[in-house]
């Protein structure tokens, strides 16, 4: 599947992201939520180094005016936003720039989540599912399975406790258009493990 998203999200160290890059991801994630262990300043991501992924700023809290401050002064390509932002945050931000995350747990079945991913059908670029019910980053897997039959009107990318030892599966169960990778490829919050990385991308893309 060469066409496969792989995000890998919460860069800290130009090593992870050369590193990253190198073995294959499409995207990396900066992340600027003030409670994450893998926060970032804005200072911080702007000095990491320039690679061919796209850069993803990763915002849970902040107002309108500050993420695309933020995404400005960093470069960043797209806004991933976890705060249950609505359709017209997402529009102002530009729907093709919104990777909106979305928590199968919150909701009674799937009938019920695509309703509301379908609300979001011409404001955002990507849905991102994620296990449990905010957040992110805390090494849970969503079942993978009931996600087979998930069609929302954009592609989207599958993210929690994500690693070389589940990746392929998730693939072929849950069959997203991307997955997002963190927890599972370090070896403690903000310092990727490449040697996971590696494996990982391997199992997906044959990179």
């Amino acid at each position: 599947m060469a066409d496969l998203l792989v995000k890998i999200c919460g860069m800290t160290r130009p090593e992870d992201v050369v590193g990253c890059t190198q073995a294959g991801a499409d995207l990396l994630g900066f992340i600027f939520a003030a409670k994450s262990p893998r926060r970032v300043t804005i200072e911080q991501a702007a000095a990491l180094p320039r690679t061919r992924a796209k850069r993803v700023g990763v915002f849970v809290e902040q107002p309108l005016d500050e993420v695309l401050a933020i995404m400005e002064a960093a470069e960043l390509d797209f806004a991933q936003l976890h705060a249950g932002q609505t359709p017209d945050f997402c529009r102002a931000v530009g729907a093709q720039r919104v990777i909106r995350a979305f928590w199968p747990q919150r909701h009674p079945d799937m009938a019920a989540l695509a309703a509301e991913v379908a609300r979001f059908a011409g404001t955002i670029g990507y849905a991102l599912l994620d296990a449990g019910t905010s957040g992110g980053g805390h090494g849970l897997s969503l079942p993978f399975a009931p996600l087979a039959d998930f069609s929302p009107p954009m592609p989207w990318l599958l993210a929690g406790g994500l690693g070389p030892d589940n990746v392929a599966e998730a693939l072929a169960q849950a069959r997203p258009h991307g997955l997002d990778l963190n927890s599972g490829v370090e070896s403690s919050p903000g310092l990727k493990e490449l040697a996971k990385v590696r494996r990982s991308l391997w199992a997906v893309k044959g990179e």
